[in-house]
């Protein structure tokens, strides 16, 4: 795997909090953990722990070890109880805790003797000050999901809430530590829901969002010092996790309106009697149901969200920005011709429509088979269409709706979870994934690209069209299992991705024309005139007035296309060791690897080329280290320290330049002008 490499040593006085709970270790799903002791602080061995989920009245069953500790990996988010009984002793009931994605919450448990009480109840959140967290994370809960106020409803957008993050570029990729944002990762209930191809989110940010915001339930934000379970990122990883049905019946429903009337007018569009919004009208509505089928059972959850945004786009020009400009023609040109000439240049300017649609509908099952089998399955949809929205934005100088192109994604990702408890100290996670992130750009206009300096471009833009960019097919397979033994929790596990990419866009396939002589942009118009009129102007260059043009050929597949697949497979070992009361250490090895073919083709005129284009090499020695500690050094105040190695994937369209942009598939030609 040719890839970033991202070695550091995080350590730090923690005095204050960073959050309200720890955070660390399970994508897509979350812990309860714990030392069950007597009222003298001496460990309880084979107490009956039962973890309570409010909300479904599903429990998890189990007994502390030799050591008195208990864990229950593989949770699902949410409000939860927790009673403690064993015979000589009060029964011990604590209430009121909710646990977050991805978070390992410490409940230690002090069990009283048995005398006249039955019950002992406890009520109150969890410590504020984590005393186990060893990793740099935060939770983005479901209270900010639901309540803060966010442009467009993105809501990976609440990654910007958190340290450590900030914007990477205009693109709307976001930056952890200053790592680019091609390097991070991203997963939806466990699922890795990055595209290969370009190493961003599905459906990039073309799109608005893949997920509605109305189907998630929280996500966490992990900057550092991550867990060996997550790999594949240099960066950041944010892990969300979607809502599930409980057994109450909840709905909802959105509407939000932007209309005309209500917006100001764009300032440069109105300085040349243009009188309209850059988003003309802007409507999202949707709403989501989840409830019970079978109570105590099973539970469903289902999402509607739709999307309709008029924007209308405006070109404006350097010369042809009033009524009736005319550039000055070649003598030998006709009056008649000069004038059709100008004419189809200033119809290029002015406001031309636009909209953006986007309908998403998610569905989720969670079957509580029995009191050890867990299954939760979904499947999201996504279908977006956007015609002239190749250039995204507002406005364009020099530029024409011809350069533009329609923008289509379609987005089907499916999800399986199956959580199974094995015995009292262990528990397995066994996740499945399919998904297609299609992405299509047309071209309004045929070829070939024209650009005339100085005063406009049209025609068939460079890069399209693009029937797939990519046509992307993501299998993933994990198992995770963790075992509690004496004070140390294991996990270990494999993930594989197996990625079918198929890559269709010929570069410059349309040709490009460029008309830039050293005359400025009358001598433009002029050459570019007399070549689209057929003007003979007495130099014997009649058509060819042009200073350059480009070509690019593919004589294999005729369309610029690569058809391959990504193998990714990963595997981690961990172990949470509670050396002493107040100190946890986390040590971890993660292994990853990209295995990616050879290229069919390569070009071998020369040996440099042959060196240099005839092999991608494969980096097998991805071995990643992680270690984490936390120390609680007196009341609220703890100190963690860190170390890790992080490999992330190389993007799946550099392997695609090296083996089909080498000459030998997709082939470049350059002419100069003989103006």
């Amino acid at each position: 795997m040719q890839s970033i490499k991202n070695n550091f040593f995080c350590s730090g006085l923690l005095m204050a909090v960073l959050s309200a709970a720890s955070w660390a270790q399970t994508a897509g799903s979350a812990a309860i953990q714990g030392t069950v002791t007597d009222p003298a602080g001496a460990i309880v061995p084979n107490a009956t722990v039962v973890i309570h989920n409010t909300e479904t009245n599903i429990d998890r069953t189990l007994q502390t070890n030799e050591a008195g500790i208990y864990a229950a990996p593989f949770l699902q988010p949410g409000p939860y109880e927790i009673t403690v009984t064993k015979t000589g002793f009060v029964k011990l009931l604590r209430k009121d805790l909710t646990v977050q994605v991805g978070q390992i919450l410490t409940v230690d448990l002090q069990m009283q003797v048995q005398a006249t009480t039955d019950t002992v109840t406890v009520t109150g959140e969890a410590p504020i000050v984590d005393p186990e967290k060893t990793d740099v994370s935060q939770v983005v809960s479901t209270a900010f999901v639901n309540n803060l106020p966010i442009a467009g409803r993105r809501w990976e957008s609440f990654v910007l809430l958190t340290p450590n993050v900030t914007t990477d570029g205009g693109s709307g990729l976001v930056s952890y530590r200053g790592v680019s944002g091609l390097y991070n990762s991203t997963s939806v209930d466990g699922a890795n829901n990055s595209q290969a191809l370009f190493s961003e989110t599905r459906g990039r940010t073309t799109i608005p969002y893949i997920y509605s915001q109305d189907s998630i339930q929280e996500f966490q934000v992990e900057s550092s010092n991550y867990s060996a379970e997550f790999g594949q990122a240099a960066g950041g990883i944010s892990n969300a996790i979607t809502r599930s049905g409980t057994n109450a019946i909840h709905a909802d429903a959105f509407y939000y309106l932007r209309y005309p009337s209500w917006n100001a007018l764009d300032p440069l569009a109105k300085s040349q009697g243009i009188y309209t919004q850059p988003v003309h009208q802007q409507q999202q509505f949707g709403g989501s149901v989840g409830g019970p089928i079978v109570k105590d059972k099973l539970f469903f959850f289902l999402t509607y969200d739709g999307s309709r945004k008029v924007n209308p786009i405006l070109y404006t020009s350097t010369f042809y920005n009033a009524p009736g400009k005319a550039m000055a023609c070649p003598a030998p040109m006709s009056a008649q011709l000069c004038a059709a000439a100008n004419a189809f240049l200033a119809a290029q300017t002015g406001g031309f429509p636009r909209f953006f649609n986007q309908d998403i509908g998610f569905g989720k099952l969670d079957y509580q088979l029995n009191s050890r089998n867990h299954i939760g399955s979904s499947l999201n949809l996504l279908d977006f269409k956007a015609p002239n929205s190749y250039q995204p934005n507002v406005s364009y100088s020099n530029s024409s709706p011809t350069a533009n192109g329609l923008n289509v994604t379609h987005e089907r990702i499916f999800i399986a979870n199956w959580d199974s408890t094995i015995s009292n100290s262990m528990v397995n996670n066994l996740r499945f994934q399919w998904g297609r992130d299609l992405e299509i750009t047309g071209a309004n206009f045929g070829p070939p690209s024209v650009t005339i300096s100085g005063l406009d471009t049209y025609g068939m833009p460079n890069a399209l069209p693009r029937p797939g960019e990519p046509d992307e097919h993501r299998y993933q397979i994990a198992d995770i299992l963790s075992h509690v033994h004496g004070r140390h929790t294991l996990k270990m596990g494999f993930d594989a991705n197996i990625i079918h990419e198929v890559m269709i866009n010929l570069f410059q396939g349309g040709g490009v024309y460029s008309y830039s002589p050293s005359g400025g942009a009358a001598a433009a118009f002029a050459a570019w005139a007399a070549d689209v009129t057929g003007t003979n102007l007495g130099d014997g260059l009649t058509g060819r007035h042009w200073t350059s043009f480009t070509q690019v050929v593919d004589p294999i597949t005729h369309v610029g296309k690569d058809d391959f697949w990504m193998k990714e497979p990963a595997a981690f070992i961990e172990d949470a060791w509670k050396a002493r009361s107040n100190l946890t250490l986390n040590l971890g090895l993660r292994y990853d690897i990209q295995l990616v073919p050879q290229p069919p083709q390569p070009y071998t005129a020369t040996p440099l080329t042959t060196l240099y284009t005839s092999t991608i090499n494969i980096d097998s020695n991805n071995f990643g280290p992680r270690i984490g500690l936390a120390w609680g050094i007196g009341k609220g105040a703890v100190l963690r320290a860190g170390y890790g190695m992080f490999y992330a994937q190389t993007p799946g369209s550099a392997y695609y330049a090296l083996r089909v942009e080498n000459g030998v598939y997709q082939q470049t030609f350059v002419c100069n002008g003989a103006a």
